[in-house]
Order: structure tokens, then C-alpha cells, then sequence
């Protein structure tokens, strides 16, 4: 292309930028244009067109698939978390609280493992319960956890092998992915790890926001229960 062509083909460019209704007088010339195509032979400018609009069409489609998807997940996920945020609030001793916890995780959430340490050693359980939470003096957390608990905030995504083995234990070969919150309420009273079998699971890019509100929950109502009860509050439990 000489720079005279060059010149020439800017023009045209301008011209057609300050005129674009150009061809709508001049349909003959647009059949006539004829435009490379990588998926096969040369088409009308008009073909194009409509192949660009498909695509951006499909694109806008899938986008909202996504959008829709994300908020029938969100839909379910506040109604399982309603549901246990008023099964927790129900609940009058210890052993009932996390009862109530454990098999909501399990039966709603569907969470492949659970792993529960507090700090109070004095916590009244019993059972099946007694069997799945650990007990752990909060100068005693196994170091690999440190990391986790800087912030104070929920965690999500994949982690190391030594911090899967200090929260599941037995069970840290079978977690891909976990969700760690720490269980806070004027004062460190534990933390709640949940494990998935799925990597894409809990990814670090996922919001916290309703594992965060069923810790915040969970914390209060720990520390609620482990008050001495009132008589009245002794014939309810």
C-alpha cells in the first residue's frame, strides 16, 4: 500500500466515521462489499454484521445464564442459612447449639467434613457430639494455623497440607478446598473449618458472606449458652 493509498483509505475511514448513514441510500454498495471471514469464504459486509451481533447475542446470553445461576446459588444458600441461624438461636445448652450446627452442615450445606475447636474446656457435650469437636487452649493452636487467623475474617480456598492436617486431622487427605472461620466474640472462643472434596468448591475469590454470618451467629450463641441459666430458662432447656 503506496502512502498515497494510505492517504486515501484514511479518508475514506473519516468520512464514513462522520457519516454513517452513508449506505443507507447506497444498499447496492453494501452488497457489493465483500469482507474475509476465518471461519470460511468472504461475505457481505451485511453478513458479517449479523454474525458479530449472534455472537455478542450468544455472549450476553451466557452471561446472564451465569447471573442467574449465581443467584439461585445465593437464593439457596440464605434460605439454608436462615434456617440455621434460627436452629441456633433455639438452641439452650452447648451440646444442643452444636448438635444443631453439625447436622445442618451436613444435611443442608452438604459439607463433606466438619472440623469445630473451642476453647472451653468446660463446654458440657455429649455423644456423637463430644466426638467431633476439639478441644484446644488458644496459646495451644498448632502454628500452621497462625496465618489463617491474622486477619480475624473467613477464609476460603485451597490450603496447605499442614494447615489441613492441624484443622481435619484424619480426615485432611479427603479436603481439596475449606472454608475457615474464626469464632470471635469478646474474646477468641474457636474455629470452624468446613472441607470439600472439589478444589473449585471454596475458592479464594468466593465471597464470605454468609460462612462469616453463621460464625458471627455461632459465636454469640456460644457464649449465651455457657452462662448459668436462670430457673426459668433450666425448665425450657
Amino acid at each position: 500500500m503506496t502512502d498515497d493509498t494510505k492517504l486515501s483509505a484514511d479518508k475514506v475511514a473519516a468520512f464514513l466515521r462522520q457519516n454513517p448513514e452513508f449506505f443507507q441510500q447506497r444498499s447496492d454498495l453494501l452488497e457489493l462489499m465483500r469482507l474475509p471471514d476465518p471461519r470460511g469464504p468472504a461475505v457481505s459486509l451485511l453478513e458479517r454484521q449479523a454474525a458479530i451481533l449472534r455472537e455478542r447475542n450468544q455472549e450476553l446470553r451466557e452471561r446472564l445464564n451465569g447471573l442467574i445461576d449465581v443467584a439461585r446459588e445465593n437464593d439457596q444458600l440464605f434460605e439454608h442459612t436462615r434456617r440455621l441461624t434460627l436452629a441456633l438461636l433455639e438452641a439452650r445448652s452447648t451440646d444442643k447449639l452444636l448438635r444443631q450446627l453439625l447436622r445442618s452442615l451436613e444435611d443442608e450445606f452438604r459439607c463433606d467434613t466438619v472440623a469445630l475447636l473451642l476453647h472451653d474446656r468446660e463446654a458440657k457435650l455429649l455423644g456423637e457430639v463430644r466426638k467431633q469437636v476439639r478441644f484446644v487452649d488458644p496459646d495451644d493452636l498448632p502454628p500452621p494455623l497462625a496465618p489463617l487467623l491474622r486477619t480475624g475474617k473467613a477464609v476460603c480456598g485451597v490450603l496447605r497440607g499442614e494447615e489441613l492436617q492441624a484443622l481435619f486431622q484424619d480426615q485432611a487427605e479427603q479436603v481439596r478446598s475449606a472454608a475457615v472461620v474464626p469464632l470471635e466474640h469478646n474474646g477468641r472462643l474457636g474455629i470452624l473449618a468446613i472441607g470439600s472434596r472439589d478444589a473449585m468448591h471454596f475458592r479464594s475469590s468466593m465471597g464470605t458472606l454468609f460462612i462469616t454470618h453463621i460464625g458471627q451467629v455461632l459465636s454469640r450463641r456460644l457464649v449465651d449458652v455457657s452462662r448459668p441459666a436462670s430457673p426459668r430458662q433450666a425448665q425450657r432447656a
